[in-house]
């Protein structure tokens, strides 16, 4: 059974520049994907590993900024996954999550809304909180908020894992941007350079990595005990950290 649970008053109407806007930006999206030139299949293998080995009892999954949920849905199968709760602000792609959330072997409940808010509202406690390619786009400070949050809505042994844009130390923006588009105009062969280019501005305009370091720093301040690194990437532009309370 999968439930949508919205935070905007029902019957908001979708702008139809932002759905044209949304279907531009997934069609390239799902192009890096398909490449995988996120690295993002052995991410969620890493994430697979560890929902399947590291867990060993039945746990409550809890993916903010889910998308269509097909990565988590492939990670999660073969584990003791119990409930399911995902949470995006995209409700198109929460359209396409019901149909590949339905497929896992526990209930489902997929939320349009906050992170912040819906976590806030959880009934229960989650075993385990997983973000990938989302946090980055928040500012340090609110970073901390969020961490604070699912330190809060996190069960005594649970896990917190992220997989993030991460600088090398002592590396800023300016720096990761010259490695990112060095990496990309190299590697990322099935992308026109006009599609090239507009992840080349996405990056320059909305993502704000940490340095391990920062990271590790900022999973402390928020409550957590111990962060390990799990991986990262063969560019080392993005790493999997874990975070127990």
């Amino acid at each position: 059974m999968v439930n949508i649970h919205h935070h905007q008053p029902a019957g908001t109407v979708v702008d139809e520049d932002a759905l044209a806007l949304f279907q531009r930006q997934w069609e390239l999206y799902q192009k890096l994907l398909v490449g995988d030139y996120l690295a993002t299949a052995e991410a969620y293998g890493i994430l697979h590993r560890v929902l399947a080995e590291d867990i060993g009892r039945p746990f409550r999954f809890l993916d903010l900024g889910c998308g269509d949920a097909r990565n988590a849905v492939a990670a999660l199968q073969g584990t003791e996954v119990a409930h399911y709760h995902g949470i995006d602000l995209a409700m198109p792609a929460l359209a396409l999550a019901r149909g590949r959330v339905g497929a896992l072997p526990c209930p489902a409940d997929l939320e349009h809304g906050d992170y912040i808010e819906a976590m806030r509202e959880r009934p229960e406690p989650a075993d385990v909180v997983w973000i990938g390619l989302s946090l980055h786009h928040f500012a340090t400070v609110d970073k901390r908020t969020l961490m604070s949050e699912v330190r809060h809505v996190l069960s005594a042994d649970g896990l917190f894992v992220i997989y993030e844009p991460t600088y090398r130390d002592g590396e800023d923006l300016e720096r990761y941007v010259a490695r990112y588009e060095e990496v990309a105009r190299r590697q990322w062969v099935a992308l026109t350079p006009e599609e090239q280019e507009a992840v080349f501005t996405h990056v320059r305009t909305a993502d704000i990595p940490e340095t391990a370091s920062a990271w590790a720093a900022l999973g402390h301040a928020a409550g957590f005990s111990a962060t390990e690194e799990l991986f990262r990437d063969p560019a080392n532009l993005f790493r999997i950290f874990r975070f127990r309370p």
